[in-house]
């Protein structure tokens, strides 16, 4: 990976008509990463927004990446990936060197598939608390979940976390050892996403 990450408040997007200006004024405000995300996008879909999005992020210095589909990721600056999805090693084959990848772990077995973390430039801890964007979600790993992964993975990846995390208590998320927050209401819900956004980036780094 070429790119330098900055994880600290991470935007994962949900599907809306105004979602350039939302993304635009969560930058505005100090995200770091913008992951689109849309599951019943097509591909042809995915590309167009990503080619709107991405000048958007390189013109913030923030990193743009895709959900899954590896066809549109190649367009953006990488991809996030899930334990359903396709596996890491793929997507860094498909997508290069160069390349974000992204993993989420809902088990903390997933850390003993060494080639999985080699090709992974990040972990994401999915969900640390129950979220109503993701209802079908795994067991939450609360903060003690946090501080398991980053013990396993302390100097080789950094981790950040998603799941029920708003300005309130990224704070502990943060003091639990993860290198950002991953948010989708947070800023996306919120009426003023500049101001959302530089609140998360606060209380990760007060």
């Amino acid at each position: 990976m070429s790119r330098r990450l900055d994880l600290a408040v991470y935007l994962v997007t949900t599907p809306r008509p105004d979602l350039e200006t939302v993304v635009e004024q969560a930058l505005r405000g100090g995200v770091g990463v913008v992951q689109l995300r849309d599951k019943r996008a097509s591909t042809a879909q995915l590309r167009s927004q990503v080619a709107r999005l991405r000048p958007l992020c390189e013109a913030h210095g923030a990193t743009l990446l895709v959900d899954d589909d590896l066809a549109a990721a190649g367009l953006a600056h990488g991809v996030h990936v899930g334990p359903d999805d396709v596996h890491p090693v793929d997507a860094r084959l498909a997508l290069g060197p160069d390349a974000v990848v992204g993993w989420s772990l809902t088990d903390l077995a997933q850390l003993d598939d060494e080639a999985a973390l080699t090709a992974c430039d990040y972990l994401a801890v999915s969900p640390v608390w129950p979220t109503p964007t993701k209802p079908e979600a795994d067991a939450p790993w609360g903060l003690e979940g946090v501080r398991a992964v980053v013990a396993r993975v302390a100097g080789r990846l950094p981790v950040v976390a998603i799941g029920g995390i708003d300005a309130q208590n990224a704070g502990a998320v943060a003091g639990a050892g993860a290198d950002g927050v991953c948010v989708v209401s947070a800023i996306c819900a919120s009426q003023d996403p500049r101001a959302a956004a530089a609140a998360l980036r606060v209380a990760v780094n007060p």
